[in-house]
């Protein structure tokens, strides 16, 4: 099992969506997915909801026990389970950094099940976030073009590196940068953009995701950006999607 987080210091920049859709892409594909909700606010929670009758699962703030917790993830459907945030998930920001390592163990545990693990990061440097990239084979960082945005991605790049050169996980690779909710309509953003090429070059990827609506709808129906399409925006969407998962999930294999 390869694990793969999402992550951004800054909230609001699309790591629950594009969590979900790398996981809707990869189970596509044919893989055993796990997804693991870090953020306590659960988007990627409702985004799949339990299956009718389904019996609870681990959660997400088990994974910080030692010894393990023998438990296994909550089974959505065929191929596909979830790790659920829970409310005790604001209490292990509270606790010692030597939980940092306790995760990846506890996932670890799991590896014979699935072949993709994604986890979606709370939007703060903290115990979670460090977590979950000690217990990644790479990472992802969804940004929206911004001052503010892009501000919160240097922390998170120093963040990388404390992993690294600390001895928590010298394996893990960044991927790259993807860019979000692009409005392609403001010529700042459009320039933002392109100056950020520029500076960062082949740490952004090449695929890019615009303000879409379409993209609102498919989240409140829980379902992929590229199913069911209607009309030629909804289609663009649908096409940017999946040209930026499989690009994502490429660079994992």
């Amino acid at each position: 099992m390869k694990i793969l987080s999402v992550a951004n210091q800054k909230g609001g920049v699309g790591k629950s969506t594009l969590s979900a859709h790398l996981a809707y892409a990869a189970h596509e594909a044919g893989l055993r997915v796990l997804l693991v909700d870090m953020d306590k606010q659960g988007s990627l929670s409702l985004t799949f909801p339990p299956a009718d009758g389904a019996t609870p699962g681990l959660l997400a703030s088990q994974l910080f026990a030692s010894p393990p917790v023998d438990a296994k993830p909550e089974e959505v459907q065929e191929r596909l389970s979830i790790i659920r945030a829970d409310p005790a998930l604001l209490s292990v920001d509270k606790a010692d950094n030597a939980v940092i390592r306790l995760p990846a163990v506890a996932l670890r545990r799991h590896s014979a099940d699935f072949d993709l693990c994604v986890i979606d990061t709370p939007p703060l440097l903290g115990v979670r976030l460090m977590a979950a990239l000690a217990a990644s084979d790479a990472v992802v960082t969804p940004v929206s073009v911004g001052l503010y945005e892009l501000a919160g991605v240097v922390d998170l790049m120093q963040s990388i590196r404390v992993i690294r050169t600390q001895g928590f996980n010298p394996r893990l690779r960044h991927i790259g940068i993807l860019p979000m909710k692009i409005n392609t309509r403001a010529s700042e953003e459009v320039e933002a953009l392109a100056a950020l090429r520029k500076q960062y070059g082949s740490a952004i990827l090449a695929e890019s995701l615009a303000e879409r609506a379409a993209v609102r709808k498919a989240v409140a129906q829980r379902r992929p950006v590229w199913r069911n399409t209607r009309g030629s925006g909804h289609l663009l969407a649908a096409r940017e999607w999946r040209a930026a998962c499989s690009a994502v999930l490429a660079r994992m294999a």
